[in-house]
């Protein structure tokens, strides 16, 4: 055994008073941690290995661990003598020292310590406090999995032109979307709120977008539209666990008449635990730290437009087409993005003290939207009367209902879903022949049913 190696071997052993026998999985297990701890992680719940690059614990995608095992396996073998070299240095042996190091207590961590500090943002230069916007040098302690793609500094004269471009001057959505992309740098959900940014084609959104979550670097996440999107099949658990650590999940573009899944969107805005898991991992929870913001030409269709969904959605119109498009416009922004963080940090204390606080353009194309939605009210607007003394049966009701929605080409539901949204315009009771609606009948014709 080389003086080198021996001298090793001793100080594992002795650091942890274990008497493994020697070139044993256990004994090379031990001397690969000894000389790797504070340089490597192992999250159980995630099956992989972190290493630490400096700035944050990046994940281990090519193997460079099991290399690592190699290399003690290597040594080993050339110290232990012809006859037990090529069993030391197979590949069985170099699989169970690794798999036996990710059980050591210096390598193994649960997930729910990473990326737990919400208001700290990892950038390439140090930790910027969001509370102060004073930058402190990396720890391995703080446990950051992400980083942003750069560190704030400079001005952004031509992301400001941008800006003032495609709000077509107006300084209030400005402001709004400054406290908005602030908002995003937190881990905080506290606004409870997704935001969707919409217009035809070309108009600047797309960029407006792509350009932030550039900006926030590993921070940033990107997921199909169809996660958020109604479906007969629920989405793998896998779209999920990808949106763990993020601060923006961005979704783009939506076909006319998609319909979105509200209690999956009111789930991930709500502060609530979701459970995910990797790809051949086992499920973890984590409670969502990102803002959702949705990008289309179309603005999707809500099925039940309830208080819940009108305090989350923040409807965003942009409605600016350029006379001649900037092909380079991307290019130049990205060459703006410490700057661009810089303006960001400014849009998070703007935040901390007004909060998102809608601006009248996005207030009024949310209110449009959410009055368009709302079937109902213009089913009852259309086809009810208010009369104190009549009733109408809840069957009627309904018939009357489904033959106004298939007429218009929108999905009229069931006959539960429907009595309970319309007793929130009249009263229910039960009557001979079942439930019925006081205060209430039906105007004749129109609909087909009466």
């Amino acid at each position: 055994m080389s003086a080198d190696f021996a001298a090793a071997f001793r100080a594992a052993q002795e650091q942890f008073e274990t008497s493994a026998p020697e070139f044993s999985d256990d004994a090379l297990a031990l001397l690969f941690s000894n000389r790797h701890h504070g340089q490597l992680l192992h999250v159980p719940e995630w099956g992989h290995w972190l290493r630490w690059d400096g700035a944050r614990w990046a994940r281990d995608t090519t193997l460079a661990v099991f290399d690592l095992a190699r290399v003690i396996c290597r040594e080993a073998a050339r110290d232990a003598g012809e006859d037990a070299a090529p069993k030391i240095a197979s590949a069985q042996k170099v699989a169970a020292v690794e798999r036996l190091a990710r059980s050591d207590r210096r390598h193994a961590r649960e997930a729910w310590g990473f990326d737990a500090d919400h208001w700290s943002l990892n950038t390439p230069a140090g930790v910027v406090d969001l509370r102060t916007g004073k930058v402190r040098d990396h720890r391995r302690d703080d446990l950051f999995t992400k980083v942003t793609a750069t560190a704030p500094a400079g001005d952004c004269p031509r992301w400001l032109e941008f800006l003032h471009q495609i709000t077509q001057g107006d300084e209030d959505v400005i402001a709004y979307l400054q406290r908005w992309v602030g908002y995003m740098l937190t881990g905080e959900t506290r606004e409870h709120a997704f935001l969707f940014v919409y217009g035809p084609g070309g108009n600047g959104k797309g960029v407006l977008l792509n350009t932030v979550a550039a900006m926030l670097g590993d921070y940033a996440a990107t997921a199909p539209m169809e996660t958020f999107m109604a479906s007969q099949h629920d989405r793998h658990p896998t779209d999920l666990a990808g949106m763990r650590g993020a601060r923006l999940v961005l979704a783009q573009e939506t076909e006319a008449g998609r319909v979105l899944a509200e209690g999956r969107i009111k789930s991930l805005t709500g502060g609530d635990k979701i459970s995910a898991r990797f790809m051949r991992a086992d499920f973890f929870e984590f409670v969502p730290a990102f803002k959702l913001v949705m990008v289309g030409n179309h603005r999707p269709v809500i099925r039940n437009p309830d208080d819940a969904m009108r305090r989350r959605l923040h409807l965003l119109r942009l409605t600016f087409r350029p006379t001649k498009p900037d092909q380079e416009l991307p290019n130049r922004l990205r060459a703006e993005l410490p700057g661009i963080l810089r303006w960001a940090v400014e849009g998070c204390m703007a935040w901390q003290r007004e909060g998102l606080r809608m601006p009248d353009a996005v207030r009024r194309a949310t209110d449009e939207y959410f009055a368009e939605q709302d079937l109902i009210s213009q089913w009852v607007a259309e086809r009810c009367e208010a009369v104190p003394s009549a009733t109408t049966p809840s069957s009627a009701a309904f018939r009357d209902w489904k033959s106004w929605a298939e007429r218009r080409g929108e999905f009229a539901g069931s006959n539960k879903t429907f009595s309970a949204d319309l007793e929130k315009h009249f009263a229910r009771a039960k009557g001979r022949d079942g439930n019925v609606f006081r205060g209430v009948r039906l105007r004749p014709g129109d609909s087909g049913v009466w």
